[in-house]
């Protein structure tokens, strides 16, 4: 165990040119916000783990510089995905914080004449009900709310979500909401006829 920043900051050092190094901090624990701001500084990509997940604390450590977040006790694959996003450039959040940034995106992008849709032909690639997974996904939905919607299962809802991505060319549900910008036969959907209210 790390005694003190300063020892965190010299265990690490500069990572070599072309590599990554990669770490995941404890929060709750005295120190935990000057030990990621030390391996921030020190060129190290950081995941913040929390026994107690919050926005404050999620906030604080984004704020730091982390590139992650999530909950200590995560199943194993989910941290081994947050691992492999983080090292690779991207970031980490819980699907609740991105469901929520989704949710934003779509609305501020529907009066948005400056993003383009989706076209005809990329929406014409997607079965019916791929497409019906996607704007779902679009509006804000999590998988889970997805699959009740739609009387799916969560793993037929993911299939087809990866099946979309692919057709698209997109990586993430953010990339989704600005390519689709949730257009149907050339028309804005609201989300709340996608939520059916």
């Amino acid at each position: 165990m790390v005694e003190s920043t300063e020892s965190i900051a010299a265990l690490v050092g500069k990572p070599p040119s072309g590599q990554s190094t990669f770490a995941w901090v404890l929060t709750g624990q005295s120190g935990w916000q000057r030990a990621i701001e030390s391996l921030v500084e020190a060129g190290v990509s950081v995941i913040a783990m929390s026994r107690q997940p919050d926005m404050n604390e999620l906030r604080t450590a984004l704020g730091l510089g982390a590139r992650g977040y999530v909950h200590a006790v995560s199943p194993p694959g989910l941290l081994t995905q947050a691992a492999q996003a983080v090292q690779s450039g991207g970031m980490w959040l819980p699907a609740e914080v991105v469901n929520a940034v989704v949710r934003v995106l779509s609305t501020t992008l529907d009066g948005d004449e400056n993003v383009p849709r989706a076209d005809d032909a990329h929406l014409a690639s997607l079965t019916e009900r791929e497409r019906a997974v996607a704007q779902a996904v679009a509006s804000g939905l999590s998988n889970k709310e997805v699959a009740r919607r739609l009387e799916i299962t969560e793993r037929t809802v993911k299939a087809h979500l990866s099946s979309a991505f692919r057709k698209l060319g997109v990586r993430d549900r953010m990339q989704l909401v600005v390519r689709l910008r949730v257009a149907t036969d050339g028309k804005t959907m609201s989300s709340d006829r996608l939520r059916g209210a």
